[in-house]
């Protein structure tokens, strides 16, 4: 699997959830259990071959979390980029605003209503060749676009080298 980015010196792992995923552990970490079985069938299709979670909180209490996701090919993270984006941009409400990361070749999603915890968001998707990321950055009640911008920079940089 391609180079994900390490927990950060200070920070607290999410032991539990990070690592290697097959097809199952896969759909369950990203999607809402009503969706996981229409979604591994998706997955399937666009030939899904391996993926990997890596997710922490930071010293400063933010949180991360990152999937890569293999494909057998270029096709298959390009199709689950474009489907998620398309989503993110037909779905934008005043509390979910989707923006443009030229730079990146990404898409981002600002959420702005804060879950349980008192956390705001942002998620951003890129694709690297048959590799699809996906990036979930938390923190507390106002969402830091600029913090996710830069995850995802460092992310894709660790691809590239």
């Amino acid at each position: 699997m391609a180079t994900i980015l390490p927990v950060p010196a200070g920070a607290h792992a999410w032991t539990d959830r990070n690592g290697a995923l097959d097809l199952d552990g896969f759909a369950h970490g990203l999607f809402a259990a009503h969706a996981v079985s229409r979604e591994k069938a998706v997955l399937v299709r666009r030939r899904f071959a391996a993926a990997a979670r890596q997710g922490w909180i930071g010293t400063d209490g933010s949180q991360a979390d990152i999937f890569l996701v293999r494909f057998a090919a270029p096709t298959g993270a390009e199709s689950m980029y474009k489907s998620m984006a398309h989503t993110w941009q037909t779905s934008s409400t005043p509390h979910r605003q989707t923006f443009a990361d030229p730079a990146d070749h990404a898409t981002g999603s600002v959420l702005s209503t804060l879950d349980s915890l008192g956390n705001a968001g942002v998620k951003l998707i890129s694709v690297r060749n048959n590799l699809f990321v996906y990036i979930h950055y938390f923190t507390a009640a106002t969402p830091d676009r600029s913090g996710a911008q830069k995850l995802l920079h460092r992310q894709l940089d660790a691809l590239d080298k």
